[in-house]
């Protein structure tokens, strides 16, 4: 699945804010703060920053990163998905 078409399809049940709040949420949960979610997905601090505390939306690219490295993310994702897209 493309970048583009997974993006289409979040933003069909999402708007990008509300997307990152719920995935910021999700990693919350898990114990994961700024620090180890910048380290493990290979971005600046001050980017995963603005999604935990100023209510800025992650890109595409953030998203593939965010369900490659934490599976949890992904099968929510995935579970969200219509089924001709999973």
């Amino acid at each position: 699945m493309s970048r583009e078409i997974l993006w289409q399809i979040c933003q069909k049940k999402f708007s990008n804010r509300e997307l990152t709040e719920v995935i910021v949420k999700m990693l919350r949960k898990q114990g994961i703060n700024i620090k180890k979610a910048s380290d493990d997905l290979g971005i600046s601090v001050h980017r995963a920053h603005n999604w935990y505390y100023k209510d800025t939306g992650m890109t595409a690219v953030d998203l593939v990163k965010i369900m490659r490295r934490y599976e949890f993310v992904r099968q929510v994702i995935q579970s969200a998905l219509p089924p001709e897209f999973r």
